[in-house]
């Protein structure tokens, strides 16, 4: 009976830890694709800054785009801001997706739901508007970047069930914090509370973030800028049951947009988030940094 029953707990162990190395690879599957795909940062080519007063955007060479105060022979179209959106009329040049084609000429670019492809193409070029600080900003794309051929996969930390840990959500209302981002911009971020957990017998807190409502951790830890990118890496967590309590597993910890590109607006980790213990899970460092 006793055997039995040791029996049955191992058997338990290892399929748990099957599922959890499975959900692993799948993660790094998923991260690729994210990182190649056509609104992946390794297309990236340029973030160009909007001001109201030129609203004509222009190709201004085979490389790039830029903005104009009057409209011209490589006008593309012309942006209209109205109140909290930004509208876009595109010329006879542009060309856009079959699929996305819009009812009317005036197309609204700022705000597109999250995912939901949005975005105007033009010859290799795809762009969309974001916002931050209150300013707005174009993102370039070239969907042909010779990056996206010539891309290694991030590599990672072996999966680790020691930094698997079972955490405690403490939540925070009507709660903001102001952080800054790798431009030094102060973006202001909704606060959903801090989360608790133990590690070797002693006790560590998290803030958590609303991040287009998940549960989303800024940190760094003794492997930044050794092993890990050197401002820290992201984290996304499982909402927590009726208890407070949910999983954080540093194993599917990544690396921010500005790792893999120049063009991003990447917010830094709070003093608060900094672990001082070895994160030795999640993605490395990617090729190429130091």
């Amino acid at each position: 009976m006793k055997y039995s029953l040791l029996f049955l707990i191992w058997i338990s162990f290892v399929t748990i830890s099957v599922a959890q190395e499975s959900a692993f690879a799948q993660w790094k599957i998923k991260r690729i694709a994210e990182l190649t795909g056509e609104d992946g940062w390794l297309n990236l080519v340029g973030l160009i800054w909007m001001e109201r007063d030129s609203p004509y955007l222009e190709e201004v060479n085979a490389n790039t785009l830029g903005f104009g105060k009057i409209s011209g022979a490589t006008t593309l179209g012309k942006f209209e801001f109205v109140k909290d959106s930004v509208w876009f009329e595109p010329s006879k040049l542009v060309i856009q997706k079959e699929s996305i084609k819009p009812s009317s000429n005036r197309i609204l670019v700022y705000p597109i739901g999250y995912g939901t492809g949005g975005g105007i193409y033009y010859k290799n070029w795809k762009w969309t508007i974001i916002q931050r600080g209150g300013n707005y900003a174009l993102r370039l794309r070239d969907l042909n970047h010779p990056n996206l051929q010539n891309f290694t996969p991030t590599s990672t930390f072996d999966y680790n069930p020691d930094f698997r840990f079972t955490a405690r959500l403490v939540p925070k209302f009507n709660q903001t914090l102001e952080i800054p981002n790798v431009l030094g911009q102060l973006i202001t971020w909704k606060v959903i509370g801090v989360l608790e957990f133990d590690r070797e017998g002693q006790q560590f807190e998290l803030l958590v973030l609303d991040e287009l409502g998940k549960l989303f951790v800024l940190f760094s830890d003794e492997t930044s800028a050794t092993e890990t990118y050197p401002t820290g890496r992201y984290l996304y967590v499982d909402s927590p049951d009726g208890k407070g309590i949910t999983t954080l597993d540093f194993n599917f910890a990544y690396n921010p947009p500005c790792a893999y590109t120049e063009f991003a607006t990447c917010p830094i980790p709070p003093k608060s988030n900094r672990l001082p213990f070895a994160v030795i899970a999640g993605e490395k460092m990617p090729e190429g940094h130091e």
